[in-house]
């Protein structure tokens, strides 16, 4: 049977640790989510570009170029400026938090990822 199931939505995966990485995708494959996978903030620009996800999970610290960064520039892309932008970071409090709102995320969620946020997050910026 062809096409896509109602719950599959395509989103990016900006994360450069290989343990984030994989158990993000272990989570996101419970529902049969399309991922592409970046490994950092200069894949992420030119995965945004190529693939049009209907959201992004962002980690902020990467090598190459940094989540805030990566953000700052996908919001400068035409057609791309409301994407779902999610931070994934370590960093806590209002600041961090902050910083990551007045850059152009939409939303935060802080490492390690818990599947119930995660999933709240996704269905807060992904519903239909």
């Amino acid at each position: 049977m062809e096409g896509k199931a109602p719950e599959e939505r395509h989103i990016l995966v900006v994360e450069d640790n290989a343990i984030n990485l994989r158990m993000l995708l272990d989570m996101l494959s419970i529902h049969n989510h399309k991922v592409t996978v970046a490994r950092n903030g200069m894949e992420a620009i030119e995965s945004v570009k190529q693939h049009k996800p209907e959201i992004v999970l962002m980690d902020m610290r990467m090598p190459v170029m940094g989540g805030l960064e990566a953000t700052k520039r996908i919001r400068e892309i035409p057609g791309l400026s409301e994407t779902p932008i999610i931070a994934l970071t370590a960093s806590t409090g209002t600041d961090a938090e902050d910083r990551q709102i007045d850059i152009g995320c939409t939303g935060h969620l802080p490492k390690p990822i818990q599947t119930k946020e995660l999933f709240g997050m996704l269905s807060k910026y992904l519903s239909t």
